[in-house]
């Protein structure tokens, strides 16, 4: 008898287990995709938190995040498709970062769109502006602004039209400095929104995973101000 029981209550706990597996294991479950903050957060001591001390001569400075990673994607998406027109932008504001010693005092500001094709080398520079090839990407930057254009090739229904655009990622550098001619900061907005877009590509999904290596912010030869 005393076996039995036993031999009964451990059939029960069994089946305890199997009903409710939360209550035998751990209630956490992986976070599917990658963190709501990921387009935008800089990690302490990393390359682009370096990069944008320097760039917006500060010692610290506050983020904010427009969008979520799921709603950027989502937003983006829309974008691409066209539908429904009522929700289409022509850009995704979606990282700013405020120096902590006034918000007039300067910002930098991260918007991403889709260029069309035809429209991607339409575009009109002002003077001083270096011009980037960066791992098939290409790149441009002047003394408040800096931008990248790269294929993103997108998987399912969206392929076609991917296949069609460039990702575009433009950052303003609006720091009351002044026009300063720096082309060492010039080249650090370069690598700084390299860096940034390719956290970009990684949450759309792109297939070709275009920006993968480490840049190397090189001008080209008679593509601006030397």
């Amino acid at each position: 008898m005393r076996t039995g029981s036993t031999s009964q209550r451990l059939l029960a706990a069994v089946g305890a287990c199997l009903v409710s597996l939360t209550a035998c294991g751990s209630s956490e479950e992986p976070q599917a995709g990658p963190p709501d903050d990921f387009v935008c957060d800089i990690q302490a001591k990393s390359p682009e938190q370096n990069l944008l001390l320097r760039i917006m001569r500060a010692d610290t400075y506050t983020p904010q995040i427009d969008h979520r990673t799921p709603r950027f994607v989502e937003n983006m998406q829309i974008n691409l498709r066209g539908t429904p027109e009522y929700r289409v932008t022509s850009s995704v504001r979606q990282c700013e970062y405020f120096r902590n010693d006034g918000r007039e005092a300067g910002q930098t500001t991260l918007t991403y769109r889709w260029v069309p094709l035809a429209d991607a080398e339409k575009v009109a520079y002002p003077a001083e502006t270096r011009r980037y090839r960066l791992n098939g990407a290409t790149g441009w930057s002047h003394d408040t602004a800096a931008g990248l254009s790269v294929r993103c090739e997108l998987p399912g229904d969206l392929e076609a039209p991917s296949k069609n655009v460039l990702l575009r990622a433009d950052a303003s550098f609006t720091v009351n400095l002044g026009p300063v001619h720096d082309h060492g900061t010039q080249d650090q907005q370069m690598e700084f929104v390299y860096r940034m877009a390719r956290r970009a590509t990684e949450a759309l999904g792109c297939a070709n995973k275009p920006l993968e290596k480490e840049p190397v912010v090189e001008p080209v030869a008679g593509g601006g101000a030397s």
